[in-house]
This record gives structure tokens, C-alpha cells and sequence, in this order.
């Protein structure tokens, strides 16, 4: 049973359209790569977020207290309304029933409701609702309240429902709340431009008038009348949408957050950004204004909002939010709006006299955003000791006073911290991680990037910092004996961090030391750290290898070991031996050649003078650990066992060229100069044979088919 009004319900005043989100160009949307930042991005303000810090400022209410608890018979039928399984005529036959009503004469006053809706949305404007003498008056009157709504003849719409409401309270339990709203509703007009800002003297009036309508809508809901669409909680929207229109800030603010708490946080949050947007542009602080002129007026209404704790905490949780203000086609405007904002409301804080305030913590993070350092430490001083943003402002503090060490142990403690949630908690573990890395602390950095989900950064640190030996001892007691290999999840922002996702990481950390030990020849060592499945395949390569070399075998045994391993390893070689970042990209499954830590660190990154700048023993480390120089090595060493398979074999069999032609088929493309010396021995070799027929006469491999290929050795 909804209310009647033009359009959706809008609980919240949304005076203009969201920003666009951040577009992205086609193609994957790769995850921060930390370590590829340099010291700038480290010393900046922490990103906040503005919801989830509104959610803490006014977290919802478990109870609202929306039914009457001695009546079970409403309690139920108002959830079935709620799921849309009760129709309005079923709330009209349910009132019938009770009141003793034959079945056909419920029927009958049910089509009359039906017929008065159907007018309504058929806008037969010329008819008129007809309802009989024993139609209950709440559903007459507000049925007829609606049609002259719909009609835009408000003050008939008003006139009925102010009908409604003068009936004795028994007989008005589903539209008292209804009433009451619309008529508040029909004073508060939303039909104009949602980006118009400004209304006439007369239209401000009228939604001042709307205001006690819209409490009467609180009241009488909590007095137990129907409330099904829950319009007690939209009239808190539309009452600070009349204060906002008439410039009261403050009381807009309170009674947003107050709808917040009442669940409406999603349309509630928005409302708060466009008022302290609004607010701060009216300041002279928008897109096309500095305030230069030293408009007082302007100071003066930011004081006002920084002496209301509420309204206070909001601004300043606006300006630090700035995720989201500064799409890429803005050319930085938002950013510098927000500065400069930032600065004005820094200043407005500090001359606004205030003391022992619980949001000193914000007003540090906010003062050290603006680049009033001093007044940032003097705020985060007087911050308790526990609090996450104070500590996080004094670590960026020491690191910005040279004290890495400092800023390392106040990072630790943002980062233990139960109150780091959300978005914030993998940056911290990723600043945790830089700082860690520019004091040369690798296995801490390491750990540090684990903890954020920050898989990039990690195998970065994993495969060309920290030497084997060194990842070995840092991965043993950490990563349990892996699961299976596929199906790899990363999350580089993990923002409530699962087990599953952390195990993914601890798994994909031994795999990543399992091939580098297969890599380095540590053949024995790296089958511990193998998934299982991965590892019966290595095991079976390297068995094969060896049997490959065992003179005491006869040559068609050799021969077939070198192939099985040969083909073993261009099939599962990713797996087995491939690098993680460059060359081969496991990361990306082998799709793409990308990551930026690498190239970063060793060129722009070794130029600055940063917490943020690699150590000279990272970049000695980065390039004493060089990966194999050939994308995709391992099916050269394929290749190369399906060679050795073929030398063991005799010429002109068509088992030897059709080894011969596979093997130099895996290098054709990417490697022909590598390939032709498989062509040459196909046509040298085995020039009597079909293959090398077809071969001589295409000067290069010919295309199998299948019911020719020949899978083993002699």
C-alpha cells in the first residue's frame, strides 16, 4: 500500500545527478601495484570514506518500532504489505472481515477501491471516485485525496486527507501515516529541475509549513499506525530538505544522520554530501570561486557548522572523502577544490575556539590534508591514544620529520588496531609495507603486503628481493602445505579480508617458491612446496629427465622419457616453472605483460630521497635476481628435451619427424631462429618420410593430422 505521489518515493532531497564513478580505458582493470609509488602518494592524507564514516557517526537502530507488538493480526499483515504479497484491496477485504461483512459484499466494496485506483492510473480525470455509504472513510477519503493529487489539485488532495485525519483514531489505523505525509508531501514540491537551487519566497514558506506535517508522520507512526512504506523514516529526508532550501544547514545535517540511523543510510549519505557541497560553495569555496575577497559572511557560517559537533563532524568527513570527486576527465579540478576547501575549513576549525572535542582525531587528519602540519600535531596530540586516524597522522608525521622508524611502529599499531576496517584497512597494511621496504625490513614488508591482500606487491618482494633461502625461511612457517593450484583469486583491496582470501595468498606464496627453487635446480626442495596435483606433474618431469640421462637404459627407453618430459612440461610449464611478474606473468595467467614495480624501483623510484625510495641493497638484490630473459622459457626447455628425445632416435622414422616437427612447432612462432634448427633436422634427418617431404616443400613445418601423429617413442 504505497502513498500516492509523482514519482519515486525520495525519501532524500538528491539536488543533482552522482559524479560519474572513475571510468577506466578498456581492457583489465589491473589492482595497485604499491611499491610502483613513490614517496609523494606515501606522504599524503589517508583516503577516507565517507559512508562507512557516517555509518560509525550515526549507526542505524536495531528496533524502529515500526508495529504495534499486541496486535499480531497487523504485525502479519503488514509484512506480507511489505513483501508485496497483501495488496491495498487485500488490506481493504482484511478491515472488511473484521468488521463482520458478508463475502459478496466485500467483493463489492473491493471493485469499488479497484475501480478508483484504475481511474487514477488511466487518468480519467472527468470521472469521479464513487464509494458507498459502508466503504470504511480512511480508504474513501484518502482514495479521493489521491485522485485530486494526481490531478495536480493539491489543496482538494489536502482537504480530504485533512478529513481523514479528524476521524476518531480507531478508524484511521492504515492512513494516518499516509495523510499525514502526503500532505506535508504536497508542501514540499519536488517537480521542478533537481540541479535548480533556488525557489521562491513562497515555495521556502510552504516547505517551512511542511515540516509539522512530516513530524506528525513521526508520531503517528510511533504510535503504532500503519507505516508499510515507511514514511516516518522518508519524512526525516524531506524535513531536512526544508531546511536546507531555507539555509539551515545544521538542522538538515541532524536530521539526515537521523535518517540514517533510521536505515536510510544509502539516499541519507548522498543528501549529506550535497548539503556540505552546497554549503561550502555558497561559502565561495567552489569550482569557480577562492573567497579571495575576504567574504566574513562566509567565515562566519562555517563557524557556525564547526561549533555544532554534528554538523562539524560531517564537513570534515566530507572533505576527507575524497575517493570518487575527481573523475578522469576532470583535470584535477576536484582535487584542487578540495584543497582549497580543506584549507578554509582547517582555518574556520582553528579560530572556532574549540576544546576537548571527541572528532580531535578528524580535525588532525583533516589540518594535515590542508598542509597545517603544526595544527595537526597539536590536534592529534590531544587524540586518544587508540584512536586509528591520530595514529595514522602521526605516523605520517614522523615519516615526513625523517623518523621512519617512527612511522613504522605508529603504522604497526594502526594496522593491529580492531577499529581498522573497511577500505582503510589494506592501505595501511600497504603504507606498513613501503615504510618496511625503505628501511630494508624485506620479510616485513612482505608479511605487511600479505596481511593487505596486496598480491603484486608480494610477489614482487617474493621473487626478485628476498634471496631463496630468505623466502624459504619467511614462507615454511607461514604457508601450510598448499591446495590445488587453479583457480587463483587475488584481492588486491581486501576489504573485509576472509580466510579463504588469505589462504589464497599463502597458497599462491609456496607455489611462487616451489618454481623458483625448480628453476634454481633445487629440484628435491621445490617438490615440498608444490601443490599437490602441480606436484605429481613435476615429479613426473623430473623422474623423466633423469631417465632421459641414465646411460643404463637402452636408447628407445631415453628417448621416450626426454619426450614424455618434453611434452610435460610445454603443457603444464606455467605451473612448474613460470615467473610469477615478468617475463611470464603468471599473475595474469600468461594473458598480459604488465607490472610496473620492477621498472620503477630501478629507474624514477632510485632518485628520490623518500620514505617511499628503494635502498640500494633492494636494488642490488632486483638485479642480482634476474628471471629468464624469454617470455614463456620453459617451452624452449621443452623444445629443447623433445631435441634430445630425437637425437636418440633413428633417421627417416616417422616417430623421429613427427617429434622433430612438434617440438619445433612450439617455437615457430614465437621463436622461429630457435625452431629452425628442428626444420633443418626434419628435412636433413628425416627427408624420406611424409613430414619431411611436406617440409622441404613449404621450407618450413608442415600441419599435422591427427590420425598421423605418433605419441611415443620406439
Amino acid at each position: 500500500m504505497q502513498p500516492f505521489h509523482k514519482g519515486p518515493l525520495r525519501a532524500a532531497f538528491i539536488l543533482c545527478a552522482l559524479a560519474a564513478a572513475n571510468a577506466r580505458a578498456c581492457g583489465p582493470d589491473f589492482p595497485n601495484a604499491w611499491l610502483a609509488e613513490g614517496s609523494v602518494s606515501l606522504l599524503s592524507a589517508p583516503e577516507g570514506y565517507f559512508a562507512a564514516e557516517i555509518a560509525k557517526l550515526a549507526p542505524p537502530d536495531k528496533d524502529t518500532g515500526r508495529a504495534n507488538p499486541n496486535d499480531a493480526l497487523i504485525i502479519a499483515a503488514n509484512a506480507a504489505k511489505r513483501d508485496g504479497e497483501l495488496t491495498e484491496t487485500g488490506v481493504l477485504r482484511l478491515e472488511l472481515a473484521k468488521r463482520g461483512c458478508t463475502p459478496a459484499r466485500i467483493d463489492a466494496l473491493a471493485a469499488e477501491l479497484e475501480a478508483a485506483r484504475a481511474a487514477i492510473f488511466a487518468k480519467a480525470w472527468k470521472t469521479t471516485p464513487h464509494f458507498s455509504d459502508d466503504m470504511p472513510a480512511e480508504f474513501a477519503l484518502y482514495l479521493k485525496g489521491a485522485f485530486a493529487y494526481w490531478k495536480d489539485d493539491f489543496p482538494v488532495a489536502r482537504e480530504y486527507w485533512t478529513q481523514l485525519l479528524a476521524l476518531p483514531a480507531g478508524e484511521r489505523r492504515h492512513y494516518t501515516v499516509n495523510a499525514t505525509y502526503m500532505i506535508g508531501r504536497t508542501l514540499n514540491p519536488d517537480n521542478r529541475e533537481e540541479r535548480v537551487l533556488y525557489y521562491l519566497d513562497d515555495e521556502k514558506r510552504a516547505m517551512l509549513d511542511s515540516i509539522k506535517w512530516l513530524r506528525q508522520t513521526r508520531e503517528a507512526a510511533a504510535a503504532g499506525f500503519d507505516d508499510i512504506s515507511f514514511l516516518a523514516q522518508a519524512s526525516l529526508g524531506w524535513e531536512a530538505r526544508a531546511w536546507f532550501i531555507n539555509g539551515d544547514h545544521a538542522k538538515a545535517i541532524h536530521l539526515y544522520l537521523e535518517q540514517c540511523k533510521n536505515g536510510d543510510d544509502t539516499r541519507a549519505t548522498e543528501s549529506l554530501r550535497i548539503v556540505v557541497r552546497s554549503l561550502l560553495e555558497s561559502s565561495g569555496w567552489g569550482d569557480n570561486h577562492t573567497n579571495e575577497d575576504g567574504d566574513t559572511g562566509a567565515a562566519e557560517r562555517l563557524q557556525v557548522l564547526a561549533r555544532d559537533e554534528l554538523s562539524r563532524r560531517v564537513v570534515t568527513l566530507y572533505l576527507l572523502a575524497r575517493f570518487g570527486t575527481n573523475p578522469f576527465w576532470d583535470n584535477g579540478g576536484a582535487e584542487k577544490r578540495i584543497e582549497r576547501q580543506s584549507r578554509a575549513w582547517a582555518a574556520a576549525l582553528e579560530s572556532a575556539g574549540l576544546r576537548d572535542v571527541p572528532d580531535a582525531d578528524r580535525i588532525a587528519w583533516l589540518a594535515y590534508q590542508a598542509g597545517f602540519f603544526d595544527m595537526a600535531q597539536k590536534w592529534a596530540a590531544l587524540a586518544p591514544g587508540d584512536s586509528v586516524p591520530a595514529n595514522w597522522i602521526r605516523a605520517k608525521l614522523a615519516l615526513r620529520a625523517g623518523d621512519a622508524a617512527a612511522g613504522e611502529q605508529l603504522l604497526a599499531t594502526v594496522t593491529s588496531s580492531p577499529a581498522l576496517i573497511g577500505e582503510a584497512r589494506p592501505v595501511a597494511w600497504a603504507e606498513l609495507g613501503r615504510v618496511r621496504m625503505g628501511r630494508g625490513e624485506f620479510a616485513g614488508a612482505l608479511d605487511a603486503f600479505m596481511h593487505g591482500g596486496h598480491w603484486e606487491d608480494s610477489a614482487y618482494i617474493a621473487e626478485r628481493v628476498l634471496t631463496l633461502d630468505e623466502l624459504k625461511q619467511f614462507a615454511t612457517p607461514r604457508c601450510a602445505q598448499a591446495a590445488e593450484a587453479n583457480n587463483r583469486r587475488f584481492v588486491s583491496v581486501a576489504v573485509e579480508r576472509k580466510e579463504e582470501d588469505a589462504q589464497t595468498l599463502r597458497d599462491a606464496l609456496r607455489h611462487l617458491l616451489a618454481r623458483r627453487l625448480a628453476r634454481a635446480g633445487r629440484t628435491d626442495a621445490a617438490k615440498e612446496y608444490f601443490p599437490e596435483t602441480v606436484r605429481r606433474n613435476y615429479e613426473d618431469y623430473v623422474s623423466d629427465v633423469r631417465a632421459g640421462f641414465d646411460n643404463a637404459l637402452s636408447s628407445d627407453e631415453r628417448a621416450e622419457a626426454f619426450w614424455r618430459a618434453a611434452k610435460n612440461i610445454r603443457e603444464n610449464g606455467m605451473a612448474l616453472l613460470g615467473t610469477e611478474l615478468a617475463p611470464d606473468y603468471f599473475i595474469w595467467d600468461g594473458s598480459f605483460e604488465w607490472s610496473r614495480i620492477a621498472d620503477s624501483r630501478r629507474t624514477a623510484l632510485r632518485l628520490e630521497n623518500g620514505p617511499g625510495a628503494p635502498t640500494p641493497d633492494e636494488l642490488e638484490r632486483l638485479e642480482n635476481a634476474r628471471p629468464p630473459e624469454k617470455r614463456f622459457h620453459y617451452r624452449l626447455r621443452a623444445a629443447e628435451l623433445g631435441w634430445w628425445a630425437a637425437s636418440l632416435m633413428p633417421n627417416d622414422s616417422d616417430k623421429t619427424a613427427h617429434i622433430l616437427n612438434t617440438a619445433g612447432g612450439w617455437l615457430k612462432n614465437r621463436a622461429p631462429k630457435e625452431a629452425n634448427r628442428f626444420y633443418q633436422a626434419l628435412v636433413i634427418r628425416c627427408g624420406n618420410t611424409s613430414l619431411g617431404k611436406q617440409a622441404a616443400a613449404r621450407n618450413w613445418f608442415p600441419e599435422e593430422k591427427a590420425e598421423t601423429v605418433v605419441e611415443s617413442a620406439p
